[in-house]
């Protein structure tokens, strides 16, 4: 059993970068259509629907992945980020109800337009899981700044949280074992068949090449969050 929770802890953290490149291509979505709706509102012209949606769909898979990142970085580094510490971020709270919002509710969130900008209109009312009226109140900031402020915050705690565990050797070498190259070229019907005799010939090479591979997830996903933050620290400065 500890081989396995290691195993699987060894998998979500190789899982990490991914997510926090998707983090960053959703608030870029949102970014993007917030900044050519505030262009055409001074142009004096309409916003079409595609960057409404891309705004409202942005943020909602946004704060998904708040979610996603929060639960990989925690099974990765088996160290406790409970949500109070994501709620102390700017915008924390606010993402933490928006986010129970848009994931259990379908509640767009976002649906407010103003001089070129978009807003959360009110409170955002929901009932919780016993059953008691939840009562999430407006930000006062636009989507764009609150989207950048709380993203920069959250990328800044997530690499603190990796930096305390990115030398811990359960997360340290190669992303897959030789076990799992067998099975998936046992099994898998898309890998053809030169490519299947070809590792079947060199797997004793290939084997002992793993061992060798030196791959610090936590590393690259810490890279990943610096550029995060660096994007976010840019975007509001525009």
């Amino acid at each position: 059993m500890h081989d396995l929770v290691k195993q699987h802890r060894r998998w979500v953290a190789n899982f990490v970068s991914g997510k926090v490149e998707e983090l960053r291509f959703h608030l870029g979505c949102v970014v993007n259509a917030c900044d050519e709706t505030l262009r055409l509102f001074k142009d004096q012209k309409p916003t079409p629907n595609e960057i409404h949606r891309a705004v409202v769909y942005g943020f909602s898979a946004l704060a998904n992945g708040v979610q996603t990142l929060k639960d990989a970085i925690q099974t990765a580094t088996g160290n406790a980020l409970p949500w109070s510490s994501i709620e102390s971020l700017r915008h924390g709270v606010f993402m933490y109800g928006a986010r129970n919002a848009v994931t259990h509710d379908g509640n767009p969130v976002i649906g407010a337009w103003a001089d070129g900008r978009y807003f959360v209109p009110a409170e955002i009312c929901r009932i919780g899981d016993r059953g008691k009226l939840i009562t999430i109140p407006a930000p006062s900031a636009d989507v764009r700044t609150l989207c950048l402020e709380f993203t920069e915050d959250f990328a800044r705690l997530l690499r603190q949280t990796l930096l305390a565990a990115h030398a811990e050797p359960a997360l340290q070498g190669m992303p897959f074992s030789i076990e799992e190259l067998d099975n998936a070229f046992g099994e898998s019907n898309v890998i053809p068949d030169f490519a299947r005799e070809l590792f079947l010939n060199n797997r004793d090479e290939v084997a002992a090449q793993i061992q060798t591979v030196e791959h610090d997830p936590a590393a690259q996903a810490v890279k990943h969050l610096d550029d995060l933050v660096a994007y976010c620290e840019g975007a509001q400065k525009k």
